[in-house]
């Protein structure tokens, strides 16, 4: 799948997980954010069908991803940037204000050991 006819199918559900993650007009919850587009990659990963994808289309997901994130997040954002996030202080403290769910917690965790060992080798 060519990025443009990606861009075209995900865009309403991430402008539907800026809406969640508004605050205001002018200010987007960046933490929550990172969360919903870790969840996402995770998500796609697993089970591309679900996504309405195909495996071969995740490194195209993967680049919409981090244009998404480095749009709302900030220019170095990236999903790999997500998942470090999700495992430091910070993002611990995040999940717990959000009300993360155990098993949801325990997801996130096994995506961020997977892609931070893999981005150390």
């Amino acid at each position: 799948m060519e990025l443009a006819q990606l861009r075209q199918r995900f865009q309403p559900a991430i402008e539907e997980i800026l809406d969640q993650c508004r605050i205001s007009d002018d200010f987007v919850d960046k933490e929550m954010f990172q969360v919903y587009m870790a969840t996402i990659w995770g998500n796609a990963v697993l089970e591309p069908e679900r996504s309405g994808i195909v495996e071969k289309d995740l490194s195209t997901l993967h680049d919409f991803l981090n244009e998404e994130i480095a749009r709302v997040v900030g220019p170095d954002s990236d999903i790999t940037g997500c998942y470090e996030f999700i495992v430091s202080k910070q993002g611990e403290e995040s999940l717990v204000r959000q009300s993360t769910t155990a098993r949801h917690k325990e997801f996130l965790h096994y995506f961020a050991r997977l892609i931070l060992q893999k981005h150390q080798i």
